[in-house]
């Protein structure tokens, strides 16, 4: 009989998965594609905690091998597979491929199977594909949703090179409150707003944006799909009720806006999700975008303003991203993207990333570390909690205006 894991991590007969998946779809309305991924999530857990440890190198380069003759032909070599840390959860090795006299450093990306937020490799390829001729990306060459290639889905980039904090700061948690200095924050966040901006306003109507359902404008479609599906995780990942996530979700579903311009959204675009050449202070990646989704810019504006993420300057002024002050971010990105900034729909996207924040943070991480399903069961338990708890504190604190 099949078994699944209930609130107290107890195994207890269930007559059927397919059952449940049944009862959540007629409940929520989400995007195609990351229903899928809730469901197979849904079955793995019910298997029981997964004792899965990844691959080594050696591992990986055998993988490599047999995965490339497809997509290069058969006269090519990997060499020099390393392990990279970062990458959240995920599995990320980075190798040289060479190709008759040429050769390439890559990067294999392979999706956790317990990472806080459950993402599509598909999603991320696509949307790669059609961020690159806008702002710094790596490029996307192939990717595999076939877990008998590398043991998830995983995709292959280029690598580029670059810091993701300066080298000579403090390491922190996920790129929490990074302190850049007088000197990169001036010629980081001009770039910052830039990109961001170029992303929101481009035209992508020609890009092949395979695995996302296409949200209409002037309609809340986007937002109500974002919504069913962390409504859904919450369900499912929830050690308890909670008040606060109680309250947050009946506000944001009664106070939802409509989007007047779908925009490509990056979904985690913040300090820490992208790299930068430190001498010359220049931005050489945007990187991390499994979380990216159509919809409404104001979700990537208000994350990137999360106090988490920002820093005081030395006149004690909070740089959002620790980059940019509150208005001149505002304006700058107002003026590269062409595209006005409604106030009420910035702090309605400010409620709606806190508490999918949350969700993960206090729900999701902590769930997943129980069913040994993460190999960051250290942050996952105590770090990502305590960073849930601060993030329910400004909920409480907004929504207590109303």
């Amino acid at each position: 009989m099949t078994v699944f894991i209930d609130e107290k991590f107890q195994q207890v007969p269930d007559p059927t998965i397919d059952a449940r998946i049944a009862d959540l779809h007629s409940r929520y309305r989400i995007e195609k594609n990351l229903t899928g991924i809730l469901d197979e999530r849904l079955r793995r857990r019910a298997l029981g905690p997964d004792n899965k440890t990844g691959l080594t190198a050696i591992e990986a380069h055998a993988r490599l091998e047999n995965f490339l003759p497809q997509h290069v032909g058969t006269d090519f070599a990997v060499s020099d597979v390393i392990q990279m840390s970062g990458g959240g959860a995920n599995e990320c090795y980075s190798f040289t491929l060479r190709r008759g006299s040429e050769s390439e450093r890559m990067v294999l990306r392979i999706k956790a199977r317990g990472a806080c937020c459950e993402t599509d490799i598909e999603r991320e390829f696509y949307m790669l594909r059609a961020a690159e001729s806008v702002l710094p990306v790596p490029k996307a060459y192939w990717m595999t949703l076939d877990a008998a290639d590398f043991g998830s889905p995983a995709l292959i980039s280029s690598f580029i090179a670059g810091v993701s904090s300066p080298t000579d700061a403090v390491p922190l948690a996920t790129g929490l409150g990074t302190v850049y200095g007088p000197r990169l924050q001036k010629k980081l966040a001009p770039q910052f707003v830039h990109h961001m901006a170029r992303l929101h306003s481009h035209d992508w109507s020609a890009a092949d944006l395979t695995g996302f359902d296409i949200p209409r404008p002037q309609t809340t479609d986007a937002i109500d799909w974002r919504l069913a599906f962390w409504d859904r995780a919450w369900e499912e990942d929830a050690l308890e009720p909670h008040p606060t996530m109680i309250l947050t979700q009946q506000w944001l579903w009664e106070n939802r806006p409509t989007v007047d311009h779908i925009s490509l959204l990056h979904g985690d675009f913040r300090n820490g999700n992208f790299l930068f050449d430190e001498e010359a202070g220049k931005i050489t990646a945007v990187i991390d975008w499994e979380l990216c989704y159509l919809g409404d810019r104001h979700s990537d504006l208000a994350y990137a303003m999360l106090p988490a993420w920002g820093s005081l300057d030395e006149s004690g002024t909070f740089l959002n991203a620790g980059l940019l002050e509150t208005e001149t971010f505002i304006s700058e990105y107002e003026r590269v993207s062409g595209l006005p900034v409604d106030r009420k729909r910035l702090e309605y996207y400010l409620v709606y990333n806190l508490y999918w924040s949350v969700l993960a943070l206090i729900g999701t991480a902590p769930r997943n570390a129980a069913l040994r399903m993460t190999q960051l069961d250290v942050m996952y338990n105590y770090i990502y909690p305590g960073l849930g708890a601060f993030f329910n504190g400004e909920l409480n604190r907004i929504l207590s205006k109303d």
